[in-house]
């Protein structure tokens, strides 16, 4: 009997200890713990442990020993009532931290790796590395030397030190996806994905209106066909960008620049895309409008005027300019 009571008491101490070690932490304002790459699991759980996210770290140590699950770096978010094994399995399946980023329409890489490494989610340098490598748009079957024009703008949730291989991976399929039942029109309009894809940069950076963007497009298209050049600034704008020396004003001088680029120098499309286009833009350049449009000038209050011939084109310029 005597040694029965030992026993029960040794159990409730050992419970009590067990309950101790595993008790739960109740977190009312969200802590943020940043794990390393290649932190031992020791320094995690003491790390846990210090943040206040565990009562002690034997009890992660302990879960992992039955578990042996690897523990993804990262930057995790704790809140609520939490449990120890909540905790491993939070680490353990790679639940860190997501931040809202946004990439206009319209923006090129450059736009893109400046927006990424202000959240902090990718290397800036390693971003542009690997978009402007020819490899890297030949893994994905674009018959182009840059990813331009193939990161499609949206919202992204990210979390900090995603991999940049990771970020054009789920921007491109995005693109792909968006994009699903206006590429299966490019066979019927005898249109390169490629193709397509210069011209809607080219009206996405020309206009923001989208009741303009099919007229823009019936330019481009109407321009191309008659061998004219193109002579759209942006595509010089995007020359300049490329080269580190845009200064936010395109200098009359810098219409001369001598880059396949520059529309005002060299006829046809520019050798890619000049930015990552909206759906609009897309579907403009699939689908221009019936016109005979081939000049326009912005009318200096957002929108444009079309006209036909050149003549029409210098009237409405010095009607402007009045």
């Amino acid at each position: 009997m005597r040694l029965t009571y030992v026993f029960v008491a040794l159990m409730l101490c050992f419970l009590a200890l067990v309950y101790s070690v595993f008790m739960p932490v109740r977190i009312e304002e969200p802590k943020v713990v940043n794990i390393p790459l290649g932190t031992p699991v020791i320094k995690v759980a003491s790390l846990l442990s210090k943040e206040g996210i565990l009562r002690n770290p034997y009890s992660f140590l302990t879960i992992h020993v039955f578990y042996r699950k690897k523990i993804i770096s990262g930057e995790y978010e704790f809140t609520g009532v939490l449990s120890p094994f909540e905790v491993y399995k939070t680490l353990s399946e790679g639940r860190s931290k997501l931040y809202r980023v946004t990439i206009p329409e319209g923006s090129d890489l450059l736009d893109i790796a400046n927006i990424l490494s202000e959240y902090g989610i990718t290397d800036k340098y390693r971003f542009m590395e690997l978009v402007f490598n020819p490899e890297t748009s030949k893994r994905y079957g674009i018959n182009l030397p840059t990813m331009e024009g193939f990161l499609f703008p949206d919202t992204y949730y990210f979390s900090r030190g995603t991999s940049p291989e990771k970020v054009v991976e789920v921007m491109y399929t995005n693109f792909l996806k968006k994009t699903q039942a206006l590429r299966k029109e490019l066979r019927d309009r005898k249109l390169s994905l490629e193709r397509w894809v210069i011209i809607a940069s080219m009206i996405e950076k020309e206009t923001a209106l989208n009741h303009e963007k099919p007229l823009v497009s019936a330019v481009i298209y109407n321009r191309l066909k008659m061998g004219m050049k193109l002579q759209i600034d942006p595509t010089v704008i995007y020359a300049i960008k490329i080269m580190g020396n845009w200064d936010s004003k395109l200098n009359p001088s810098e219409l001369k620049l001598n880059s396949f680029y520059n529309t005002y120098m060299f006829k046809g499309l520019p050798p890619t895309p000049i930015c990552n286009p909206g759906l609009e833009s897309l579907k403009a350049a699939l689908y221009p409008a019936d016109v005979d449009y081939l000049y326009f000038v912005a009318d200096g209050k957002g929108g444009h005027i079309f006209s036909k011939t050149y003549r029409e084109h210098l009237k409405n310029i010095r009607k402007i300019s009045r």
